[in-house]
């Protein structure tokens, strides 16, 4: 039996997330969508051949889980109509406006047993994947995710519209409670920060230093890893990890090349190239919400 599926919020990621359904005809059953706007709703219902909804208390009733992709100020009105009314949600990143609500909405799903699901969508990168082909143990990360100003996420800070992806990486690497904090930041054309950078100081002795801006004339999504006997420089904008590690020197190496020779530790410094994986992102975090509902997958 299908999943049965809606959309709210027919926007540029509500569009995206609509079409991504449509995609997975073995699993979800798009049911409908939901917008403020009549016009907005009549043409996505139209496109992607499904039933269109001015009031979200309409198309509740009829489905299995909802995606809530409103506006970020809109996520947790929403979410909690959602969850109130016993429905598993997909919410896009940032889960909302501040964190009270935040908590507020993760109690609820608690206490209703429901998903929330969050769209982390970097998880999913290419570069960032290839990490599950080593031991990762981090002593230092270093984040830099630079991008041009785009208006359409200018109701937050450049924290929660962009740094937000890197904090969810750190801490998914790095298993250990947070014990500092720094930060620093600057608004330059909105209310709102515009640039900011944190350095985040775990209990285990990790460190991660993260930059965040929407200022900049060109796009950069870095992510560097550093520990014991390992650096991994991943590229999330092409999906290319570059890795060197340190192998006996008389290992044979099979997954890369040589690049230097540590005689005084009878090592080598190997080098791998990982070339991106070609993965639709967005369409495999939506199937794993379906299928977190469907089979209780995490």
């Amino acid at each position: 039996m299908r999943t049965k599926i809606g959309i709210a919020g027919c926007g540029h990621l509500g569009k995206l997330h609509t079409k991504m359904h449509t995609m997975l005809p073995d699993i979800s059953e798009l049911i409908g969508v939901y917008d403020i706007n009549p016009e907005t709703v009549k043409t996505a219902s139209e496109l992607n051949k499904c039933r269109g909804f001015n009031d979200l208390e309409e198309l509740l009733p009829l489905v299995d889980g909802m995606v809530v992709a409103v506006a970020t100020q809109g996520h947790y009105e929403v979410a909690k109509k959602c969850l109130l009314a016993g429905k598993h949600i997909f919410i896009e990143k940032p889960i909302t406006a501040t964190v009270e609500q935040g908590i507020e909405l993760v109690e609820l799903a608690k206490e209703k047993n429901l998903i929330i699901q969050v769209g982390q969508i970097e998880r999913y990168n290419p570069a960032f994947s290839q990490l599950k082909n080593f031991e990762i143990e981090p002593k230092f990360i270093e984040a830099h995710r630079l991008a041009p100003f785009n208006p359409r996420g200018a109701d937050v800070s450049v924290v929660l519209d962009l740094m937000i992806h890197d904090i969810d990486l750190i801490l998914s690497l790095i298993k250990s409670d947070i014990e500092r904090i720094d930060a620093a930041g600057v608004a330059v054309v909105t209310d709102t920060t515009d640039i900011a950078n944190v350095r985040i100081k775990f209990k285990n002795g990790a460190v991660a230093n993260l930059t965040a801006s929407r200022m900049s004339l060109k796009k950069m999504r870095k992510f560097r890893i550093f520990q014991e006997h390992k650096y991994l420089s991943l590229d999330l904008d092409t999906g290319i990890a570059d890795i060197f590690y340190l192998a006996d020197k008389e290992a044979v190496i099979n997954d890369g090349m040589a690049v230097a020779d540590l005689d005084f530790v009878n090592k080598k410094i190997i080098y791998s190239k990982r070339e991106k994986i070609e993965v639709n992102a967005l369409l495999e975090e939506n199937r794993d919400f379906v299928e977190a509902i469907s089979k209780g997958k995490p």
